[in-house]
């Protein structure tokens, strides 16, 4: 989950704000007046032919749908546009299960009246903690060529500033700043932890593979006011922008007296090319080494069990125990602790009880009446 301000950041200048209302925290049958920012709008038409829009509003805690019935010439006549802030005053209500803002008046708000970190999430875990971590991962590496490789990435400023702060997606998971870094280490924990039982795997190709596997999101996403796609991003993905971006950093090595070993060139280029698995998952190629399996398989544990984990903790904070039918899951999930409410890692757990003796005549009996022998 990411973080929610609560203030505006050290050393920027605390203004009179308009009103803030997280929208995470909106309640049925209240009406707010608030500012959000304005991700989108459709003109629609009612029965009648005259017309109405459709908006989606949201900041740091989240989106909501709104439609605007009336008094929206603010819309009709172009003073109000997409990514720009807006006062909203609005009923809040529930549609098809979901938060819908009634809308009834909306009115533009200059971009130095907002404190941005309210509409833009951030990681939950700290940027410092995250650096010193990627850092570490890139001091481990002992093959020349690819430590300066790296070297290359990630001490180039722009470059890692943008790396630091950019999204790991759009939507669907770790949508916020620092999502890109969050989740690269995630992968790269899950992926150098499993190697050693799949020897011979070359740790450092696996390091530069998990480090750059989504380096062309930096290029495929906009986050200055709220995430989204860039035209490039849209026209080419992630997958080839970072192949091409590691394919040239590769290249202007080669050409230095130090040279760069062209067969550790194209198996980092793999890496890249194959992490999302499936032709049909957008990957050019599939995975073809163990090092470009382990880093495919680490890379879709964490995006899945984020967006699993993430409906579930929605559902839970709603308390329910199942949450709506999943599309990507093709099936609803559970969202209740399997404990009785305490999680199985917990050290508050209770001390755990000894087994009863099977009963006889039940199914399990049958385990405790087998000899050896008989497996």
């Amino acid at each position: 989950m990411s973080k929610i301000p609560t203030a505006p950041p050290e050393g920027r200048e605390k203004t009179q704000q308009p009103p803030q209302v997280p929208i995470g925290t909106l309640k049925m049958g209240t009406t707010v007046d608030s500012v959000y920012l304005l991700k989108s709008f459709e003109q629609r038409s009612k029965k009648n032919g005259d017309p109405y829009f459709t908006l989606q509003l949201a900041d740091a805690t989240g989106t909501a749908g709104a439609v605007m019935w009336d008094n929206h010439d603010t819309l009709l006549s172009g003073i109000l546009e997409r990514d720009d802030f807006a006062r909203v005053v609005a009923d809040v209500a529930e549609y098809n299960g979901a938060t819908q803002l009634s809308v009834r008046k909306i009115a533009r708000v200059e971009d130095s009246e907002v404190e941005l970190g309210w509409f833009l999430p951030e990681s939950p875990r700290p940027r410092s903690e995250m650096e010193e971590e990627l850092d570490a991962a890139i001091a481990s590496v002992k093959n020349p060529d690819i430590a300066r490789l790296l070297e290359k990435f990630f001490r180039h400023p722009r470059l890692r500033e943008m790396y630091c702060t950019a999204p790991a997606a759009a939507r669907l998971h770790q949508a916020y700043l620092g999502g890109l870094l969050e989740h690269t280490l995630i992968v790269l924990k899950h992926a150098v932890t499993s190697a050693p039982q799949y020897a011979p795997v070359d740790m450092d190709v696996l390091t530069a593979g998990a480090l750059l596997h989504d380096i062309g999101k930096i290029r495929e996403y906009s986050w200055s006011r709220s995430i989204g796609y860039t035209d490039e991003g849209r026209l080419i993905g992630h997958v080839v922008l970072g192949a091409m971006m590691a394919d040239t950093a590769m290249r202007e090595l080669q050409r230095e007296p130090e040279g760069f070993n062209d067969s550790v060139r194209r198996h980092i280029l793999h890496l890249i090319l194959s992490h999302h698995g499936k032709l049909e998952w957008g990957a050019p190629v599939t995975p073809k080494t163990r090092e470009a399996m382990l880093l495919h398989y680490a890379d879709q544990l964490d995006a899945f069990m984020v967006m699993a984990c993430d409906a579930m903790n929605e559902a839970a904070g709603k308390g329910e125990s199942w949450t709506s039918y999943n599309k990507l899951f093709s099936s609803y999930l559970y969202a209740g602790a399997p404990t009785g409410g305490l999680h199985p890692t917990s050290p508050t757990d209770p001390p755990r009880l000894p087994a009863p003796p099977p009963v006889a005549g039940h199914p399990d009996d049958v385990f405790s009446q087998t000899t050896k022998s008989e497996f």
